[in-house]
């Protein structure tokens, strides 16, 4: 069985993070670690 999600979103994802430049990376590494942040603090407080 083919996992059609991979194929349509992951790997045009993939490719146009590869395309980027090494600033650009950074940028990209940086919201995500800020959302993830903002998720488990939001999780946190909703559960304590």
């Amino acid at each position: 069985m083919t996992n059609h999600r991979y194929t349509q979103i992951i790997v045009p994802m993939d490719n146009y993070v590869k395309s980027l430049t090494p600033r650009a990376k950074v940028w990209v590494s940086v919201l995500e670690c800020s959302l993830t942040l903002v998720l488990l603090t939001s999780l946190v407080f909703y559960v304590g």
